[in-house]
């Protein structure tokens, strides 16, 4: 666990304290910072069966997506739908402090995947599974960093 120091140079740093400025006048504070696209593996899959949702981020200009804290995707129990499930990539810990940098993805963002259980009982058909995504980004043009919470809805076909 990362002692309290650490944890406050790192929000230091990144202008992550409370206070910071909001996105500029030009900064949309309505669209996403992040596009999210997202693919289903198989494209039909059998009732009681597992499928892979592989999501791809691509932060929007000036934005930065980072690893610490981790990128998550959690997809809660649909009863007859889906079994719970979740996944995560990124750093458990900050970067050290003389290298903020390193918190930051430069260009490709990893893709995330979950692999999640369809219900014996699921009809067929096609389906959409709710689920959210968390990350944390931070706008390179004002230095605002912020959580950002997200609803997705992964298209699940069963057959």
């Amino acid at each position: 666990m990362p002692s309290r120091r650490a944890l406050a140079l790192f929000f230091l740093g990144t202008a992550t304290v409370l206070g910071s400025p909001a996105p500029r006048a030009g900064e949309d504070a309505e669209s996403p910072p992040v596009r999210v696209a997202i693919k289903v593996d198989p494209v039909a899959v059998a009732a009681g069966g597992e499928a892979k949702a592989t999501l791809q981020l691509t932060p929007n200009p000036g934005i930065k997506l980072n690893k610490y804290p981790k990128i998550k995707i959690r997809i809660p129990e649909s009863a007859g739908l889906v079994a719970a499930a979740e996944a995560s990539i990124g750093n458990p810990e900050p970067p050290p402090a003389d290298n903020l940098d390193a918190n930051y993805y430069h260009g490709a963002v990893d893709p995330l995947s979950v692999t999640f259980r369809v219900d014996h009982a699921a009809g067929k058909g096609k389906h959409a599974v709710a689920g959210e995504l968390r990350y944390f980004y931070c706008v390179a043009a004002s230095g605002y960093c912020a959580p950002a919470k997200v609803a997705v809805t992964i298209p699940v076909t069963i057959r």
